[in-house]
């Protein structure tokens, strides 16, 4: 039996249910009265209209989601530009399927087809008097159970960019701050305030973190909600990559994450620049960790000499040179490190590969010493591990 014919067989007038009032979708409303198909009828006929000319309108609403408006968190009359620009929010980052959310917009970017649906929402809750209780509680509490989690997700959003890097890591098995630290997670803040060590960074970051009641609080919820919304393959996927995290080398560890709790989208920078330098230096690559021979060590050099008087190392690399015989691999190490730029670029890459040879292994991307995968496949590795993705 179809969803627009379910549940009409019965002429009984029945138990009515309780409307649930919810403030965030204020244009989403079902009737607290039973009605007898045959009152309503004309009502019941021009919604099987809707759901022939506009299906999804039917299914969406029949599944709970919630108005197009709250969909895009608009209300009626919202001008054009705000609409684009909620539509626009949401396609960066919300709960809802994407097609959900372009319907949403089709809608309401369009005046005619706004006002149809504002005549379907009038029509649906007319229709939803003849439904019978049980099936109008269940459909009330998908609806509100959506909103809820909507409302979840916002938040968990508006947390983790506090928390820059550090949920796309944590599903990549980065152990969580309370493990780090050696803390317990039901510790109270004036034991965490009493035992923080005069330790690394890291470690007073996550102590600054945890002993803090709204930033603890914050992290809390991002753990709850990561929780609650991983797949069992992201389960599975996290419980893979801890053991490798045991592999790495712990100052490397540390750093990243630090640099996940500190600067904000660092992953895809680290990845984009090193893209970028290594698609037009492809010659750099078997110069860079862990190779043991570097531009460094083909000269003579120690890295950290290039912290000097640019004079002073301009000057150092170009009498280091003059002592050696001109091979090819001479040349190419001398062509980089005299070029201030050029220097630069290999410099931060020498500093960085190792980290992004552990990043690039954690998301099961290729290491830099073999060709790195185009920017948009990075991007799309960023972007599988927003929550959409272990949903």
């Amino acid at each position: 039996m179809s969803r627009k014919n379910k549940s009409r067989e019965t002429g009984v007038k029945l138990e009515t249910t309780q409307q649930l009032s919810i403030q965030d979708d204020p244009y989403w409303k079902v009737s607290r009265i039973f009605m007898d198909i045959h009152r309503i009828g004309r009502y019941i006929e021009r919604f099987d209209l809707f759901a022939d000319q506009h299906p999804q309108w039917v299914d969406d609403i029949m599944e709970g989601f919630p108005t197009y408006y709250c969909v895009l968190g608009v209300y009626r009359g919202t001008p054009l530009d705000q609409v684009v620009s909620a539509y626009k929010k949401r396609i960066d980052s919300s709960i809802y399927p994407l097609q959900v959310i372009q319907e949403a917009f089709s809608v309401l970017s369009n005046l005619w087809l706004q006002t149809m649906y504002d005549d379907f929402l009038i029509v649906f809750e007319q229709y939803t008097k003849c439904l019978p209780p049980y099936e109008k509680k269940e459909l009330i509490q998908k609806h509100s159970d959506a909103i809820n989690a909507a409302k979840k997700f916002d938040s968990f959003m508006q947390i983790k960019d506090n928390f820059g890097d550090y949920c796309n890591l944590y599903v990549e098995g980065m152990p969580d701050l309370y493990e780090y630290a050696g803390l317990a997670k039901n510790s109270d803040i004036e034991t965490i305030q009493r035992s923080c060590p005069n330790d690394s960074e890291l470690v007073k970051k996550i102590y600054s973190i945890l002993s803090t009641p709204g930033s603890r609080n914050d992290y809390d919820v991002l753990l709850a909600f990561i929780a609650e919304n991983i797949s069992p393959l992201g389960i599975e996927n996290r419980k893979n990559k801890r053991e490798l995290w045991k592999k790495f080398d712990r100052e490397m560890v540390e750093r990243i994450i630090l640099l996940s709790l500190t600067e904000p989208n660092v992953i895809k920078k680290f990845f984009n620049r090193s893209n970028t330098i290594l698609t037009t230096n492809q010659d750099w690559r078997e110069y860079l960790p862990p190779s043991h021979e570097s531009f460094f060590s083909i000269l003579g050099l120690e890295s950290d000499v290039l912290n000097a008087d640019k004079k002073e190392v301009d000057g150092l690399i170009r009498d280091k040179y003059r002592q050696l015989e001109r091979t090819s691999r001479v040349n190419l190490a001398y062509s980089v490190l005299k070029n201030q730029t050029l220097r630069d670029d290999y410099l931060w890459l020498f500093k960085n590969s190792t980290l992004i040879n552990m990043l690039l292994d954690l998301f099961s991307l290729k290491t830099v010493q073999k060709p790195v995968s185009k920017r948009s496949t990075t991007d799309n590795m960023i972007e599988k591990n927003t929550p959409r993705s272990f949903m």
